[in-house]
């Protein structure tokens, strides 16, 4: 085989592999090939004899055939198909992956290899199988909060589940000349969506309050009563609405971004029409934002408070009030403490879906009706 042939024959190995949950030394020891032989032909280093061929296949429960899927499809050699692996520490796991041009690494205390795989698996089988790769990259998101309750769902959404979408051997063979980075970029805010009423929706649900991604029609249904240029129903990522006297009435809208600079200020507009409407314009985030080195630190972007530090981000709710208020799932957020501030930031994560956020949709629910 050439040097494609080889990487992608051992993308494949290390597919099976993974989805069986099993270490390269656990490989080594069923098969009886050495585990830098089996490292060496998963980074695609090693021309596999037949007989380590036919080893591989019966440890791993294939056809030897599946081995070789997609060489011969041109996927350039020249694009690193690994980007994303996890290696045992004394505290848990440390996360390695490519940032920039360092070779980085984040810290992910009390999992296992085991827990690792069983995330990256939910997502490789969910962009093989699923049309909607928003889904794929949203469920193992919600697994991973749900595995690691003590991690910063931020850490998890920039560190782990970006670099596992973009390492292609997570993908299909038929995405080989897909555009991975960018592919991310539009993915990852769809996804977003998906996991917060994924999250939220059936607790809120039980509240009177429905949570809903909505079609271009349901947009324009709830939307359309605000005469307003600056309402524009494609730019609503979410809507909140509740039934009144039989039948459906708008809330608000959920703005659903996964840094704080994302197009934030593209939303100020249509943010302060439905605010002079009495109407709720949530900003959502990740507040995902970290510089480029061999640790790198997500501390988001909205910074301290005082004595100069203020940025204009934070400016844009505690001092301007462009929004009702803000949610942030980055545990470096710096929360609101002023109780005269124009709007509020909020710091949450995914442990109980009756937190910050429900209760002030909740809260502004019992207000409307109270009216």
């Amino acid at each position: 085989m050439g040097d494609s042939g080889k990487l992608l024959f051992g993308v494949n190995v290390r597919r099976f592999r993974e989805s069986l949950a099993m270490t390269q030394e656990n490989l080594a020891e069923v098969s009886g090939l050495d585990r830098s032989y089996i490292g060496g032909v998963e980074r695609g280093e090693r021309n596999p004899t037949l007989s380590a061929i036919l080893r591989l296949a019966s440890s791993l429960q294939v056809s030897p055939a599946a081995f070789f899927e997609g060489i011969g499809q041109n996927v350039p050699v020249s694009e690193p198909l690994y980007g994303l692996r996890a290696a045992a520490s004394d505290e848990g796991l440390l996360i390695h992956f490519k940032y920039d041009q360092f070779d980085a690494e984040f810290s992910l205390p009390d999992a296992t290899q085991q827990e690792f795989n069983e995330v990256v698996k939910v997502l490789r089988d969910g962009l093989v199988t699923d049309k909607r790769k928003a889904d794929a990259v949203a469920n193992a998101f919600l697994l991973a909060v749900q595995t690691w309750p003590d991690a910063n769902p931020s850490d998890l959404w920039i560190f782990l589940i970006n670099h596992a979408y973009c390492d292609r051997s997570n993908h299909p063979v038929a995405n080989a000349r897909l555009n991975l980075e960018q592919s991310w970029k539009r993915t990852s805010g769809w996804a977003l969506e998906r996991v917060l009423v994924s999250h939220y929706g059936p607790f809120l649900g039980g509240k009177g309050l429905r949570l809903e991604i909505p079609n271009k029609a349901h947009k324009i249904r709830l939307l359309g009563h605000l005469d307003d240029p600056r309402v524009i129903p494609d730019k609503a990522d979410v809507l909140v609405s509740y039934e009144c006297e039989g039948s459906e009435k708008l809330l608000g809208v959920v703005h659903v971004k996964a840094s704080i600079a994302e197009r934030r200020t593209d939303d100020v507009p249509m943010s302060q029409a439905l605010l002079e409407a009495e109407h709720l314009s949530v900003f959502w985030t990740m507040d995902s934002k970290a510089f480029p080195g061999t640790r790198p630190v997500n501390l988001g972007e909205l910074g301290g408070v005082g004595d100069g530090q203020t940025s204009d981000k934070r400016r844009d709710f505690e001092e301007h009030g462009n929004f009702s208020a803000c949610f942030s799932y980055n545990r470096n957020t710096i929360a609101t403490t002023s109780d005269n501030a124009a709007s509020r930031i909020f710091g949450c994560d995914f442990t109980n879906p009756d937190d910050s956020f429900s209760r002030f949709l909740i809260d502004a629910l019992y207000q409307r009706l109270s009216r």
